[in-house]
């Protein structure tokens, strides 16, 4: 036997037999691990399990990090392109990036139009919120007749919320044959017809609206006067010309009107003449008291055909 069918021989003398496997002791410890072979739970049924892996989510710093980068390199990128005599449509890469404007909801409003609203918001040129200025929009929302206040939320990722709150009529003001409603600082709301004027107090003449609110304050500490309270004319505007719903005019002076109210309020004779109607009380001359009696409305001539 050469050494080449010798060592032939001892390869087929280590070549591995099942039928020996039983050979084997149970307690044998287990083969060495090389240096490059880990321990893994499937080795071992009764290993624990791995622990789930999180899931990555951005935080609020790193969404504010990301936009804050965003805007500087498409700030970046529309200053390059300028000085290389270029023009980039910097809304339509903002709606590529995700500042695009998709929905606009319209909350509180009742009186104000939509597209008042929408004409204010000027989406036909603010279509991202790149290009949105809210102060200017809230400024614009808030100079319609009936809006107070406006505030402007954006919900991610382009949907835009704008909450108004409305104006409440507080008296009626006639000008030059027509009417309209006004609120407490004697902002115009709307202008109302003639025909379905509402039951609010009415003022008359210009400057009427914007005393309206201290006059009525003012009114409101005399019952006996305010009570039976129909109109209140500025004239000239300089004084009140206050009328009452049982015919009584009482001319107020310029200056000291309260003065005026509180001789009606402190003197009895003068309180019953105010109750009793069709009378006019001028208090326009300096300390003196003029009183007229009006003609009273003469009554309805009876149709053709009636009576006795």
């Amino acid at each position: 036997m050469n050494w080449r069918q010798a060592h032939r021989a001892d390869l087929l003398a280590t070549t591995h037999d099942p039928a020996h496997d039983d050979d084997i002791p149970d307690n044998e410890p287990p083969a060495h691990k090389g240096p490059y072979q880990v321990e893994s739970p499937f080795d071992d049924p009764h290993a624990p399990a791995a622990a789930p892996r999180r899931a990555w989510r951005p935080s609020r710093v790193r969404l504010l990090a990301g936009a804050l980068a965003l805007g500087l390199a498409l700030g970046a990128a529309e200053e390059a392109a300028r000085l290389n005599g270029y023009t980039l449509d910097m809304q339509h890469v903002a709606r590529i990036a995700g500042f695009g404007i998709d929905q606009v909801n319209l909350k509180g409003h009742t009186f104000s139009f939509d597209r008042d609203i929408f004409d204010a918001l000027d989406l036909a040129n603010v279509k991202t919120f790149a290009a949105l200025d809210p102060a200017a929009v809230k400024a614009r929302i808030e100079r319609l007749p009936w809006i107070d206040t406006a505030e402007l939320s954006r919900v991610y990722p382009g949907r835009l919320d704008i909450r108004v709150t409305e104006r409440t009529p507080y008296a009626l003001w006639t000008r030059d044959d027509r009417h309209y409603l006004i609120d407490k600082t004697g902002r115009v709301l709307a202008a109302v017809s003639g025909d379905t004027l509402p039951k609010l107090p009415h003022f008359v003449g210009e400057g009427a609206a914007a005393g309206a609110a201290p006059f009525m304050e003012q009114l409101a500490r005399y019952p006996e006067i305010s009570a039976s309270f129909a109109t209140a004319e500025r004239v000239s505007d300089r004084r009140w010309r206050l009328k009452l719903t049982n015919g009584t005019t009482i001319e107020l002076p310029a200056d000291g009107e309260v003065g005026a109210l509180e001789a009606i309020a402190g003197d009895e004779a003068l309180k019953r003449l105010v109750v009793a109607g069709n009378t006019t009380l001028d208090f326009r001359g300096p300390g003196r008291l003029a009183i007229r009696p009006e003609k009273q409305p003469a009554a309805p001539a009876p149709a053709p055909g009636t009576g006795s």
